[in-house]
Formats: structure tokens, sequence, C-alpha cells
């Protein structure tokens, strides 16, 4: 699988830590998310503030995202002014001028006849009001006409990353410093299903893929990769690395009222 030469600068390292998991435990349960957040597709850990996730829900809500505790209590909605999104799909954190941001991705097309997709970045802040203005508003178009996608990540250098919903999935870039751009090609990935979030570990030298099923954690160079089998839950949507990133956690959206929404937790295997 090539590998495309605008993402290889940015991910090679010689640490251990770019190095894939040899062995993830078992997911175990750590909470649960609120009704409110039923349709949960994309979930963020904080890296200033412990103790702190970020989600949005897709399709049918408005243009805000949720703050919620690692067990997701104290579930408060924030809304961002202006904001009228489609269908927000994902949600990461990622650096900006002065600190770090929220970007939420307007990204899902499931009829795939959007003429461009819209991402949101908002500052990260201790104490948000209820409602909050966007730092910064981009309209991204794929080269090859509409795709729908369910994966965005940033990169800690602040390159944007979007893994569209297909099997095998094209990986895109987008530069962050534009508000108006067509998303350049980048590789083709196939980590068994059709992805439905994505994660860069803190030192982005690896990234993390959901599906459905199961996640993969792909090396740098994506020569090498983990499958990561998961404790199945009912349409699991996001999924981010913890900070350290030998952690992660993964969510689920709702869909029978009888299923509770869990929170669930892996960590990498000690490695000698």
């Amino acid at each position: 699988m090539a590998l495309g030469l605008g993402l290889l600068p940015l991910l090679l390292d010689s640490s251990a830590y770019a190095q894939v998991c040899k062995q993830w435990k078992e997911a175990t349960k750590i909470g649960q998310l609120q009704p409110i957040l039923h349709e949960a597709s994309g979930v963020a850990a904080s890296r200033k503030f412990s103790d702190r996730l970020y989600h949005i829900n897709d399709s049918g809500d408005t243009g805000r995202f949720f703050i919620t505790t690692m067990e997701g209590k104290e579930t408060r909605p924030i809304n961002v002014a202006g904001f009228d999104p489609i269908d927000v799909e994902a949600i990461s954190l990622g650096p900006c001028a002065g600190g770090s941001c929220l970007f939420l991705g307007d990204i899902g097309d499931n009829n795939r006849n959007r003429k461009s997709i819209e991402i949101v970045v908002v500052d990260e802040i201790e104490n948000f009001p209820q409602t909050v203005k966007a730092r910064q508003r981009m309209t991204l178009r794929y080269p090859d006409g509409p795709h729908d996608a369910e994966s965005l990540a940033v990169h800690p250098d602040g390159t944007i990353y979007i893994l569209v919903k297909e099997r095998p999935a094209r990986l895109f870039k987008a530069d962050p410093h534009l508000a108006t751009q067509t998303l350049t090609p980048v590789t083709t990935l196939d980590p068994g299903g059709k992805p439905t979030d994505m994660a860069f570990s803190d030192d982005g030298t690896r990234l993390l893929v959901l599906t459905y099923v199961d996640a993969v954690e792909y090396s740098s160079d994506f020569h090498q990769q983990q499958k990561i089998t998961l404790n199945f839950l009912q349409q699991q949507e996001g999924v981010t690395f913890l900070p350290g990133s030998r952690s992660f956690i993964y969510t689920t959206e709702q869909l029978l009222p009888v299923l509770p929404q869990w929170i669930m937790r892996v960590d990498c295997e000690k490695e000698n």
C-alpha cells in the first residue's frame, strides 16, 4: 500500500512511541453516555483539562458539541453561533495559534451529493459559555467528487486529515490555514471495514482507525499495522487516544433504547 509523499515527513519518528502497540488489552467499561447523545458520532479527549471529553451528535442535531467527564457525567451542550450543519460526523482536537482548538467536521454525505463540506474551529477554553463563536470556518471539496466521511483527525503539526467511509478508504488532507480549498489525496487504507472515526497519537507517529467492528493501529509508514479486537458496541462511531497515546476510548450511537451507550477503554500491555 503506497504512502502519500506529503504525509511521510510528518509522521516518521524513530522513538518507541512510533511503533504500534504489540498487544492491546481487552476493552473495559469506564462510563456511559447520556440520552442527549443518542447520535454520538465522535469523541475527543482533552490534553489541557483533566477528566474532560468532547462529543458530537451526527445528522439531525444543531450546531453544537458536548462536554462530559471521562465517565460520561455532567453532560453539557455548547452551541456554536451561526453554525447550521448538514451532518456533523467527527470532532478532533488540534493545535491552533495560541493554544488548542476543537475541529467540528460537517463531513457526512450519505447520498454523496454535497458540493462541499465544512470544518468549524472553536478555541478550547477552560470555562465554556453556553454559546461560543467559531474561530474559523473552512469550506472543502474533494478533487474527484463527493464522498461520505465520518473520520477526521488533526495531526500535531496542524494538518487536517479526512478518511472517507469506503472500503478501501481514501485518506485526504487539508491545509488548516486556507478557508476554501480542494483536499489533497494522501493514500488508501483498508482497516477491514468502513471507517467510522480515527485519531492521531500525541506525537503524530501512529494513526488509529475505528470501524463498526474493530480498530486498526497504523505505524508512521503504514507498513506496520495492528488489528485490535474490540468488545462490540451497537454502532461504534467515536474513538480518541487518551493522553500519552498508550490507551484509547471508543463510544457508540444508540440504535436500541434498551441498550446502554458504554464508554469503553483499551490499554496497551506494558512493553519491555
